[in-house]
């Protein structure tokens, strides 16, 4: 029987990945869903084929009743921890003791080159801590422009991202889902990295076009720098460690970080990856305002 802990059960990845497993309903595989908020997390995920269990890692109390009989971990950081020695070691730490065989680690592409970024403290901490890891490193989620991104193009009719013209890469979080589906349930990923993307790169010059076709209305590509970007997002009461993070992270797509492409996604699933086009197509709603009635 394998014991499998969520983290992060009701964000983008966690939430894709109990939908994935859940209906793959493998024989001998326990989903254990780590929320916050139970009563949020029944409106969000329902019943499904998971055990809620209350956790918060800044909670260290949480941590034994969640770990129980634990055998491999997804871990997603919480945007809003930066400070991952203090709240993301102390889980670890209990896992390790715990038993737990396996920890699979949301990363980011790029992360062991960034000695900024908590992926790459958080990765290094792993690779010492005596536990099988695996770290999924994606490039830029595609539900990000219908999550962190979507009210400026609702109502702003633009995607405000300060990555220049560099050409990146994007991949939908239903495919991140099934690679993490993947590593959690079959043989022969431990201490095992891939980095996960989609099967071109675009500019966002790019991106926006294909918004606006899909959308059938102008969608614009301001171009604006990494402080203009974070000033916007400070104004939007985004959590300033969050904010730090992201500018990061799109300052690296400016240098060109994010202008990849990588064979991992096939050779792990035996299909390419969602195309933006068919994502945008897909999720167009998140970008039409509803008429009132």
């Amino acid at each position: 029987m394998e014991k499998i802990l969520i983290t992060g059960a009701t964000g983008n990845v966690g939430l894709a990945t109990l939908k994935y497993l859940g209906e793959k309903n493998l024989p001998g595989v326990e989903l254990l869903a780590a929320v916050r908020d139970e009563e949020r997390a029944h409106h969000d995920i329902g019943a499904g084929n998971c055990q809620f269990i209350p956790f918060e890692f800044d909670e260290p109390s949480t941590y034994a009743a969640a770990l129980e009989g634990v055998t491999k971990i997804l871990l997603v950081r919480p945007h809003q921890l930066s400070d991952v020695s203090k709240y993301i070691y102390p889980f670890l730490d209990e896992a390790a003791r715990r038993g737990v065989k396996q920890i699979v680690f949301l990363s980011v592409i790029g992360a062991e080159r960034n000695k900024l970024l908590p992926h790459y403290k958080i990765e290094n901490y792993l690779l010492n801590l005596g536990i099988s890891y695996t770290f999924v490193r994606p490039c830029f989620f595609m539900q990000n422009l219908t999550t962190i991104h979507r009210k400026e193009i609702l109502e702003n009719n633009k995607v405000y991202i300060p990555a220049g013209n560099t050409p990146v890469n994007y991949i939908d979080v239903r495919d991140v889902a099934e690679v993490m589906g993947r590593v959690l349930t079959e043989p022969g990923h431990e201490n095992m990295t891939y980095e996960i993307t989609g099967s071109q790169t675009m500019t966002y010059y790019e991106l926006v076009g294909i918004l606006s076709s899909v959308l059938d209305r102008e969608i614009r590509y301001p171009r604006p720098s990494t402080l203009m970007f974070m000033r916007q997002k400070i104004r939007e009461k985004k959590p300033l460690a969050f904010v730090k993070v992201m500018g990061l992270l799109y300052s690296g797509a400016r240098n060109g970080k994010m202008n990849v492409v990588t064979e991992d996604f096939k050779r792990l699933t035996g299909r390419d990856p969602i195309d933006f086009k068919t994502f945008a197509n897909a999720y167009k709603h998140k970008w039409i305002k509803k008429e009132k009635k």
